[in-house]
């Protein structure tokens, strides 16, 4: 884009040999204006004079700003180019640098995001002020033109600012669980602070918390833990009972010391502002791939975060192989070993579990026994599969095998023998006796108070929603306004064709960008009037049915749906894995399909009819809503059957 608008300048700055001739034909028009106005008054001598007079203009305004305007343009290109280019090496220098250290990561990547920034300011308005100044030559400037331009530009810097300046909001977790002091747990509280001493630490953590679910984790969130209702804040250490009836007091020590190390290490201070900034950047590639127009800026956006995308998950892994290595000041490696190997064999079916209690919520067994319960019931994958396990770009921890590997422990075979088959223990019911007790009891009754509120709730949804919704594509005023565009730059070929004496190198060049130009936009205007009147979804109670597809989309198999309106509206729809909607097949709609992904995306130019398609979004919300409320409320009705 840069190139083609440096092009246009190129083309459109005078020579010497022009502005001369132009400024003799000047001199004629105006003798020729001259001599009209000593003949007598006639409506053809008043046309005659209007049309030399606004040669004279036209001529004065090529004079004036023809030079400064192909100037600016070149300029513009120029430093769109440039700085893209120096950006793109800068933030790929940051990136590779960022690996050294946490430090050095958050400084890095907080420069990039200035760097960012400004390029996302510079780089859209050197582009726009590019092609407007060609544009203005070409239109010889009209005021519409230029109002139109600075409208453009106010509403570019202001839209990157909206996305770039956004209020931080603090999120508060909801926790149901037990706070722990010296008081209510004694011995508990005594192994930790043997823990914090031999690890070197200056500080206990602020809070202790034995809870259902969330893991073992240290967090220096706002909590806010119910049902009593009480705020902490400062760093938590969370103990999941959910895995206590599996562990021993040596590996439960090992998971401890791991967590706080964290805090030893610093860990907790640096990710509350430097994943807040990840959510910025990867809000704004969001913002930004919706939109042709931000195109080149979320290209830039993408690599910004690719460049340090690598960083981060190598920081993310040293922070726990760090803490690992932590650990083993004060505990054998292989309890450790064996503490993660559970904690990761039995993460799936005990949050399997866990959702299962929540339908079984009048069930008059206590939370653990059912985890325990489920767990003995339940598969869990063999120690040699889950080593196997490659990583993934997503994770934020490193895998069970890089973990073992980075605490050198070889012993492998001995640890599938111990892991064989994981049964639960009583070493530790002693030590959590009081607190395990309360928290069951919180927790049934909280669960039971949720289920029954939710079960009201989706008892309202089931029945509603009986509207039939049918769009169609339009298209004819954005059609009309393409065709316009088509026919301008097939004027403007046939005006070079016709003009330009040289027939050099240049004019052919210039002759064909034009002459693919045009038949690009003829070609769109013709593929706009195939779509126009086309089916392109309806919305009925059972599901939604598409022209692709010979049967309806079940409500319940669509997990997630996004309507964009940034240019074209766009309706993407994500379905459940599992799913198979039958043989796609193309028609006049835009509807593209990823099987792999399951990802089904309808362009929408325009709607024919009264009803949009961003209308439309209230009433699939509504639909999805009664599906996974009739789902939910099966689910509660088979289990208390």
């Amino acid at each position: 884009m840069p190139l083609i608008s440096i092009r246009l300048s190129f083309h459109f700055y005078p020579s010497p040999q022009q502005l001369e001739s132009i400024n003799q034909e000047i001199i004629e028009l105006s003798l020729q204006r001259q001599a009209l106005l000593q003949q007598p008054e006639t409506h053809n001598n008043h046309c005659q004079r209007c049309e030399i007079k606004n040669k004279i203009k036209q001529h004065n305004f090529t004079l004036t700003y023809a030079k400064p305007l192909a100037m600016g343009g070149i300029l513009s290109g120029g430093v769109c180019i440039f700085t893209g280019v120096i950006a793109l090496f800068l933030i790929q220098r940051l990136g590779r640098k960022a690996g050294k250290s946490g430090k050095q990561l958050c400084t890095n990547f907080t420069s990039a995001s200035h760097i960012m920034r400004a390029i996302l300011l510079i780089l859209p308005i050197s582009l726009f002020l590019s092609f407007s100044s060609s544009l203005f030559i070409l239109t010889d400037g009209l005021i519409l033109t230029k109002l139109a331009g600075l409208i453009a530009v106010a509403g570019l810097c202001l839209s990157i600012w909206e996305i770039y300046n956004k209020k931080n909001i603090t999120a508060e977790t909801s926790v149901n669980g037990v706070l722990i002091t010296s008081e209510t747990n004694p011995k508990l509280y005594k192994l930790i602070e043997k823990i914090v001493q031999k690890l070197e630490l200056n500080v206990m953590p602020d809070n202790i918390i034995f809870c259902i679910g969330h893991g073992f984790k240290i967090s220096n969130q706002t909590i806010y833990l119910y049902p009593r209702q009480t705020i902490l804040t400062g760093n938590t250490l969370y103990l999941d009972s959910t895995y206590i009836n599996y562990l021993t007091l040596a590996e439960l020590s090992s998971i401890i010391a791991h967590e706080l190390s964290h805090i030893a290490s610093n860990d907790l201070s640096l990710p509350k502002n430097f994943y807040r900034q990840i959510d910025r950047l990867t809000e704004a590639i969001t913002s930004f791939s919706r939109s042709r127009l931000f195109y080149p800026a979320y290209l830039l956006s993408k690599h910004y975060y690719c460049s340090f995308n690598r960083a981060i998950r190598q920081w993310n892994c040293s922070r726990e192989y760090r803490a690992d290595s932590n650990a083993l000041k004060i505990i054998p490696k292989e309890y450790l070993a064996l503490a993660l190997s559970k904690i990761h064999l039995l993460q799936v079916p005990i949050n399997q579990a866990l959702d299962n209690y929540y339908h079984n919520a009048h069930t008059t067994h206590l939370p653990l026994d059912y985890v325990t319960h489920y767990v003995a019931q339940s598969e869990i994958p063999s120690l040699s599969k889950l080593l196997k396990k490659q990583p993934s770009v997503y994770d934020t921890h490193p895998t069970l095998a890089q973990r073992l590997s980075a605490i050198k422990y070889r012993e492998l075979n001995r640890l599938c023998g111990l892991l064989i088959s994981i049964s639960p223990t009583s070493l530790l019911t002693e030590l959590f006796s009081h607190e395990s007790n309360t928290l069951q009891s919180d927790y049934q009754t909280n669960m039971q108070k949720i289920a029954k509120t939710n079960i009201n709730y989706l008892k309202k949804h089931i029945n509603n929603h009986q509207q039939t919704v049918t769009i169609k594509q339009g298209g004819i005023i954005r059609l009309l306004l393409r065709s316009l565009l088509a026919s301008l730059f097939i004027l403007i070929t046939y005006a070079f064709l016709i003009t330009d004496e040289k027939h050099d190198s240049e004019w052919l060049i210039t002759v064909i960008i034009l002459s693919i130009i045009s038949i690009f936009c003829l070609r769109r205007c013709y593929k706009m009037y195939q779509c126009i009147g086309s089916p392109l979804l309806t919305i009925t109670p059972q599901g939604l049915v598409l022209p692709c597809f010979d049967k309806a989309i079940p409500w319940e198999q669509i997990i997630h749906y996004q309507i964009n309106e940034a240019i074209y509206k766009k309706l993407d729809i994500y379905l459940s894995p599992a799913f198979n909607p039958g043989t796609f097949k193309s028609g006049g709609a835009k509807i593209k399909y990823n099987r792999q992904n399951n990802h089904i995306q309808i362009t929408a130019y325009e709607i024919k009819g009264k009803i949009n398609l961003p209308d439309c979004a209230p009433l699939i919300s509504d639909y999805i809503m009664a599906a996974n409320a009739r789902l939910e409320l099966q689910l509660f009705t088979q289990n208390k059957e």
